[in-house]
């Protein structure tokens, strides 16, 4: 990456992962003094189901995330945050950006990442458990790791309700804080992994030939 150039980063989804990934990263790049531009890109408002696991509060409801989460930030000197209130659907969508975090519950927005040429990092939560996946993993496994399926959120079904929020989605969001810095910094980069907090390191499947 030229220095003379300011990296452009994308974070699709503001969830769990994606929201909590944007609290981690901005202020980190902002007190290394790295120039950049993040944009956060979501389509959905805060709901009161959120309230709990995502980095918003009461009066954040009926708010587009993006908007909320960037509102804090509006005063960096050297990072600029763009608030996108699209889903991502196609993937002329991804075509500025020079580093993608993708922490979203459907499968077609993680392919349209995983088709782009751009190093992109691919996060997935459910329960206490995570799981990344980033443009340096085999092909095959992340094709077989993202079937179609129905949206899920990073906390089981009845979680919250039971008084039982689930903190796996935290993993996955630091994760992608580290890969993007050490990105930016040319340092090895992340593959993929899987993990449970309460198991530890979990093994993938075996791909076939």
């Amino acid at each position: 990456m030229s220095t003379e150039r300011m990296p452009k980063i994308l974070i699709v989804g503001a969830g769990g992962i994606g929201g909590l990934a944007f609290d981690l990263i901005v202020p980190a790049l902002e007190k290394i003094q790295q120039k950049c531009s993040i944009t956060i890109m979501d389509g959905d408002t805060v709901e009161d189901s959120n309230l709990g696991h995502q980095r918003f509060v009461k009066s954040d409801v009926g708010a587009f995330k993006t908007e909320t989460l960037v509102k804090k930030f509006e005063s960096l000197r050297n990072v600029s945050c763009v608030a996108d209130t699209d889903n991502l659907r196609t993937k002329e969508q991804l075509q500025e950006f020079d580093y993608i975090i993708i922490g979203v519950d459907r499968p077609h927005p993680r392919r349209l990442v995983h088709a782009t040429n751009v190093p992109w990092i691919d996060l997935r939560s459910t329960g206490d458990g995570h799981v990344y996946f980033t443009n340096d993993s085999d092909p095959k496994l992340v094709s077989m790791m993202t079937p179609d399926h129905e949206p899920a959120s990073c906390q089981i079904e009845g979680a919250i309700d039971a008084g039982n929020i689930q903190f796996g989605y935290v993993n996955a969001a630091a994760a992608a804080a580290t890969w993007l810095i050490g990105q930016l910094r040319n340092q090895p980069s992340l593959r993929e992994r899987m993990s449970s907090i309460m198991f530890g390191e979990l093994k993938f499947p075996e791909v076939k030939a």
